[in-house]
């Protein structure tokens, strides 16, 4: 069987086959060697006794569309990180929501059939006062102070240049078990 006629009962049955199409063009090369000097000629030659312009087309066609399923797929992804956004904002105001209703009600603890509210204190954050007066050894690599380790001599010794203890905020925490 001839590699056109092989390639033609492929695209019968809807397959068009990569590997077997690159041989089909190697034996038609290899049995008229005068298309090696004429690029015009060895195009048509191929179009002619091949099917790798359809599949070509096919190709380009799929590559296409996997372009347009990417462009989607990242404008979805945008919209989906927009509405992650809005969902973490609605949910940070409903916190604080529930956070000012059990502190006008002097709660500090409720049980609902949904969840188990309780206010706790908060732990306090190291509040930077002036960067350049926080030490070198306090400070990161890249030069920014370095609150961790402020924090911890903040509440070892009491005392960073630079630096100091927030108020603890009230911080609300929610059981569903």
């Amino acid at each position: 069987m001839k590699p056109s006629e092989r390639l033609k009962q492929l695209n019968m049955i809807g397959r068009l086959d990569v590997v077997l199409m690159q041989q089909a063009i190697t034996e038609l090369l290899l049995a008229h060697p005068e298309l090696e000097e004429d690029e015009v000629l060895r195009a048509d030659t191929i179009e002619g006794e091949t099917e790798t312009f359809t599949l070509l087309s096919k190709l380009v066609r799929l590559v296409g569309q996997a372009k347009v399923l990417e462009l989607g797929t990242a404008a979805y992804i945008a919209e989906l990180q927009s509405r992650k956004a809005r969902f973490e904002r609605r949910q940070d105001a409903l916190r604080g929501l529930v956070l000012k209703l059990m502190n006008t009600a002097e709660l500090t603890k409720m049980e609902l059939p949904e969840a188990t509210l309780s206010i706790r204190a908060g732990t306090p954050k190291v509040v930077i006062v002036d960067e350049t007066q926080i030490p070198e050894e306090y400070c990161r690599v890249k030069i920014e102070p370095d609150k961790i380790k402020i924090k911890a001599a903040l509440i070892t010794t009491g005392s960073v240049p630079g630096a100091m203890l927030s108020n603890a905020e009230p911080v609300l925490a929610i059981l569903t078990k």
